[in-house]
């Protein structure tokens, strides 16, 4: 079927002088749609606002520095269970293999030392790693990138466009 020219050139005879109009009728505070389009929210009301909340993200440089952080305290800790471990042989050679009534010697006091002294260890390397674990999930919630909210205006629009063979009229908005 081919388009008559007479009604393709009416079509954008309408467009072309009604469009400053819809445009200024549309820009006015509170005015309603130069076209009888129904309201995009019912009668009488505002559009809703449409509120798209986008997560933040983390640099890879954060992620980097706390895990790293955390992987060190870890570590400490398995430094700690060696000690741990070291401290637990040693104080059993010492209850294990002493007999009641047997005297004390310096091979066992060695033994009895070396045992406080891993112990002292673990103490201090669970303690140092269990900070260090403790600081990098601290800091992975205070560092918690900023989430960012928009919110979009939408307003109606009534739109005529000509095409061959006739015109296209519908209603959008823009964001």
């Amino acid at each position: 079927m081919k388009p008559k020219p007479g009604l393709t050139l009416l079509v954008v005879a309408a467009v072309a002088l009604g469009a400053p109009r819809l445009a200024a009728a549309q820009s006015a505070p509170g005015a309603a749609p130069a076209v009888d389009a129904p309201p995009a929210a019912g009668p009488g009301r505002q559009p809703r606002d449409i509120v798209v909340v986008t997560e933040g993200t983390r640099t890879t440089q954060n992620v980097v520095v706390l895990g790293g952080i955390a992987l060190a305290g870890l570590a400490l800790g398995g430094v700690g269970l060696y000690y741990n471990l070291d401290a637990r042989d040693a104080s059993n050679k010492v209850t294990t293999t002493m007999p009641v009534g047997e005297p004390w010697t310096k091979a066992l006091q060695a033994e009895y030392d070396q045992a406080q002294s891993s112990s002292t260890k673990a103490e201090v390397f669970y303690g140092i790693g269990g900070a260090c674990v403790a600081a990098a999930a601290i800091a992975y919630m205070l560092t918690a990138p900023p989430s960012e909210t928009t919110v979009i205006h939408p307003r109606p629009v009534a739109t005529v466009a000509p095409t061959p063979g006739g015109a296209v009229v519908g209603g959008v908005w823009r964001f």
